[in-house]
C-alpha cells in the first residue's frame, strides 16, 4: 500500500492550495478527484464561466449608452469556453511545475489513515498521516414533479454547454445569488424573466436594508415571493410552472425553466462508518478546519461554512498550516472577513457584520456612507447609482460594510482587509486612494465620521 504524508479528496480550491504549500515544504501529497483535473466546480460550471458570461453582458450594457449594442449569446458562450480552456491549461502547467499527482477516481474513507480509490481499472488503497476532505458541493434539485424538465446552472455554464441560444422567456426557481445573477444578465439580453422564490423575499439570508437598496436598480424582472413551486409541466413547446400555496395555486408559461435553489455538500463514502460528524449542511469542523478526528480536515463547500471559492482557498491553507504543526491548531479561518459579491448588474458586495446581524448581537454601531452618483469612475462608466456604506463599533473599529454599484466586487476587498486586520475608520480616512477610482469613496465616507 502506497503511503503519503497527506491525501486530498478533491482537487479544487479547497484542496490544491494546501497541496502546493505542503509539497513545497517537503511533504508527499496525493490528490484524488472524480474529474481528474485541478480546479473543482468553480471552473467547471460555477464562478469563472458564469462571470465570463455576466461581465460580457455588463460590458455590452455600458456600450448601450452610445448605441443599441447586442452580442449574440452563442459568441458569449464561445468566450466563456475560451476562458475555461485557458484556465484548465494554466492549472495543468501549475500542477506539473509543482510535481503533484492527481488520480481520477472516487474516494472512500476506510479508516482515519486509509483511503480507497475506485478508478476505471479497479480499486486501490492508499495511506496518509493526514487527510483533507475537499469534495465540494453539487447542484440541489428538489423532488417536485417535473423537476427534471428544468435546466441547472451546470447546463448554462459547463464547458461546451449545449445552450447557445437564450429563450424568449424563462422562469427561474430560486431567489438566491445564482438565480438573481442569471435573471439579471438574461433580462438585459431581452429575455422575459420571472423569478419564483419560496421564502418571503429574495436574498433571504442577506441584510434586508442592503438588499432593499439593490432591488430597484436591477433590470426588469417579475419577482414572485412566498411562492413554493408545486410542479413543472410541459405543454407542447411551453413549460408551465405551478406555484403558490395549496389553496392559491398560480402558474406561468415560459420557454425554459432554470432550477437555482442552492447547492448541497458532496460527502465521500465512509464518513458515517468512520463517525465523522456532519449534517445536511456539511461536515462539522472547528475554525482550524479539523473534524472530530483531528488528522482529518474538511475544507470548502463540503463544510458549509462559507461556500465561496476564495474562502475555500483560505481554508485549504489553514488546514495545510495545521498539518505542518503536527495537527496542533496554529492557524484559524475567519469567516467574518470573507467578502461576498453578488454579480447581478449592478453588483452588490458585502463583508463582516451588517446592521441586522449587529442588532441581533447587541452591537452598537455607527455608519458612514458615500453615494456613488458622486463618483468619478461611476460617471465615466455611466453607472451613477448605488452606495458605499461602512459600519464601525463605538471605538471606530470597522466591523463590516457593503458596496452596491460600480466596481463593488473590487472595492469590497479593502473593507474586508480592514475587518480582517482590525483597522479603524481613521485608517481609511487617511489613505490617499487613487483618483479617479471608486475606492476614493472609502476615504470620503470615513471622513464623515473621522
Amino acid at each position: 500500500m502506497e503511503e503519503y504524508d497527506v491525501i486530498t479528496i478533491g482537487a479544487g480550491g479547497a484542496a490544491y492550495p494546501a497541496a502546493f504549500r505542503l509539497k513545497r515544504s517537503g511533504y508527499s501529497v496525493l490528490m484524488i478527484d472524480k474529474k481528474g483535473v485541478m480546479s473543482g466546480n468553480c471552473l467547471a460550471e460555477g464562478c469563472v464561466p458564469s462571470k465570463a458570461v455576466i461581465e460580457t453582458v455588463h460590458t455590452m450594457t455600458k456600450m448601450r449608452h452610445f448605441e443599441n449594442v447586442y452580442i449574440d449569446y452563442g459568441k458569449i458562450v464561445d468566450h466563456k469556453d475560451e476562458v475555461q480552456n485557458i484556465r484548465y491549461k494554466q492549472h495543468d502547467e501549475e500542477l506539473k511545475e509543482a510535481g503533484l499527482t492527481i488520480i481520477k477516481g472516487t474516494a472512500r474513507l476506510i479508516d482515519e489513515n486509509t483511503v480507497e480509490v475506485k478508478t476505471d481499472t479497479g480499486s486501490t488503497r492508499y495511506r496518509a498521516r493526514s487527510i483533507i476532505i475537499a469534495s465540494g458541493s453539487d447542484t440541489f434539485v428538489p423532488k417536485i414533479p417535473g423537476s427534471d424538465l428544468a435546466w441547472t446552472s451546470a447546463d448554462l455554464y459547463k464547458l461546451n454547454a449545449k445552450i447557445r441560444k437564450l429563450p424568449r422567456s424563462i422562469a427561474i426557481i430560486g431567489g438566491g445569488y445564482i438565480g438573481m445573477e442569471t435573471a439579471s444578465f438574461m433580462s438585459l439580453m431581452g429575455v422575459k424573466v420571472t423569478v419564483i422564490e419560496m421564502l418571503e423575499r429574495v436574498f433571504s439570508n442577506m441584510d434586508r436594508s442592503m438588499v432593499d437598496k439593490l432591488l430597484p436598480l436591477l433590470p426588469e424582472m417579475n419577482i414572485k415571493t412566498s411562492s413554493p413551486v408545486q410542479s413543472i409541466e410541459k405543454h407542447g413547446d411551453v413549460y408551465r410552472v405551478n406555484f403558490g400555496q395549496a389553496d392559491d395555486i398560480k402558474y406561468v408559461d415560459v420557454d425554459a425553466v432554470l432550477m437555482a435553489v442552492g447547492r448541497v455538500p458532496v460527502f465521500p463514502e465512509g464518513i458515517e462508518d468512520l463517525g465523522i460528524e456532519h449534517d445536511r449542511h456539511g461536515i462539522k469542523v472547528n475554525m482550524a478546519m479539523q473534524t472530530n478526528i483531528k488528522n482529518i480536515y474538511a475544507t470548502g463547500d463540503v463544510n458549509g461554512i462559507t461556500p465561496l471559492f476564495h474562502a475555500a482557498k483560505r481554508q485549504s491553507l489553514v488546514a495545510a498550516n495545521n498539518i505542518m504543526a503536527n495537527n496542533v491548531p496554529t492557524d484559524y479561518f475567519d469567516p467574518l472577513s470573507v467578502p461576498f459579491t453578488v454579480y447581478t448588474i449592478p453588483q452588490m458586495a458585502y463583508v463582516g457584520i451588517l446592521p441586522s446581524q449587529a442588532e441581533k448581537m447587541g452591537i452598537e454601531y455607527m455608519e458612514a456612507d458615500y453615494q456613488i452618483e458622486k463618483d468619478s469612475m461611476a460617471q465615466i462608466n455611466n453607472e451613477m447609482y448605488g452606495e458605499i456604506r461602512i459600519f464601525t463599533d463605538k471605538r471606530m473599529k470597522i466591523i463590516g460594510g457593503y458596496v452596491i454599484g460600480n466596481d463593488a466586487g473590487n472595492v469590497i476587498n479593502e473593507i474586508a482587509l480592514a475587518v480582517s486586520k482590525g483597522l479603524s475608520l481613521r485608517d481609511l480616512a487617511e489613505m490617499a486612494h487613487q483618483h479617479p477610482m471608486t475606492f476614493e469613496g472609502l476615504d470620503s465616507a470615513a471622513r464623515k465620521l473621522y
